[in-house]
């Protein structure tokens, strides 16, 4: 618990200290990046429990609980929404506010859809005790509401900032990394907590490994078209994230996300292998915290600013501090273990 709360605090003093001397687009940059990784994963969990609410799974059903934990994060969540939306008229982080991205509209449209999105996460999906969990009705609501409330994220904080970008394809995008970081964070948490048996651990590898195959699909389709068609308003995007470093941390993204999935997890041994399963999760939720920041940070940041400093790590830490301090409050105590005392 102290850790998580020197992580808030490095976090809080991190982004105070980068709005100043002119570093605050770069600043909201690496927030925006952690808060679409970190509530992308709270809210793809909760999609996780509502998809298996639909699908009559049965090793997934150990996950439910687990997975509505993460709604804990929501309210926290909600307060950093608000600090990014006030960066939008102070900051600013996006160049041109007009029209779709007119700040007074962004700022409506952001906090209506958020929180609808989280009202119910947190109503019907949250991890409680004596009840018997979100309704299929509830449950389809959720999933439709999953996609086109990330789909809106994905045009005002990934497009926004990049106005010469167009790119019908960044909802999905969006949406699926989400989900994939969940159910990671949620195999991971039941691994951890001994609530999968070995043949339950398996078909959540099957699950990830799909979902794996289906992300690389994802961003094939984008790096086909921008590349075959050439054209100015899409180049430039990508041309972007291959200068600066950022070349290297879209192969490591890559790498994080699908090769190591798709190696570790293909053999049925792999699969089987706890030890390979929890490497695989671990690798591919940093790819994809790595991916937030590839989509954000390089539309904010000047000509020859390194890809990752030390403020943006702080940044992340401090998110993933709050993170633990919420999620964690929710959880009980493992078998065998005595709970905390003052």
């Amino acid at each position: 618990m102290w850790a998580a709360v020197a992580a808030v605090a490095l976090g809080v003093a991190a982004f105070a200290t980068g709005l100043t001397g002119g570093g605050a687009p770069r600043a909201f940059a690496a927030l925006i990046a952690s808060w679409l990784f970190f509530v992308g994963a709270a809210v793809g969990a909760v999609a996780f429990r509502a998809l298996f609410r639909l699908i009559n799974a049965g090793w997934a059903r150990p996950l439910g609980p687990l997975a509505g934990t993460t709604t804990a994060f929501l309210p926290a969540a909600a307060v950093l929404l608000v600090v990014i939306l006030a960066g939008a008229g102070l900051a600013p982080w996006i160049p041109h506010p007009e029209g779709w991205l007119a700040t007074p509209l962004l700022v409506v449209r952001q906090l209506a859809v958020n929180a609808v999105l989280f009202a119910l996460a947190y109503g019907a999906f949250r991890a409680t005790t004596g009840t018997g969990g979100p309704t299929v009705r509830t449950s389809v609501v959720y999933l439709l509401l999953f996609a086109t409330v990330l789909s809106i994220w994905a045009f005002d904080f990934v497009l926004g900032p990049a106005l010469d970008y167009g790119n019908t394809l960044i909802g999905p995008y969006v949406f699926v990394g989400s989900f994939i970081a969940g159910a990671g964070f949620v195999t991971l948490l039941g691994m951890a907590r001994g609530v999968l048996s070995d043949r339950q651990r398996f078909d959540a590898a099957a699950l990830l490994l799909t979902m794996s195959i289906f992300w690389a699909y994802l961003f094939w389709s984008q790096y086909l078209t921008i590349w075959y068609a050439n054209l100015p308003d899409e180049i430039g995007f990508a041309l972007r994230r291959s200068i600066d470093g950022w070349g290297a941390v879209v192969a490591a993204v890559v790498v994080l996300v699908f090769v190591v999935p798709f190696l570790g997890l293909l053999n049925p041994r792999g699969r089987r292998s706890a030890q390979v399963l929890r490497t695989v999760l671990l690798g591919q939720l940093l790819g994809l915290w790595l991916n937030c920041n590839l989509m954000v940070l390089p539309s904010l940041s000047a000509p020859g600013t390194a890809p990752l400093g030390l403020r943006d790590l702080l940044i992340a830490l401090g998110m993933l501090g709050a993170f633990v301090l919420s999620v964690g409050g929710k959880l009980t105590p493992m078998p065998g273990t005595a709970p905390a005392t003052a």
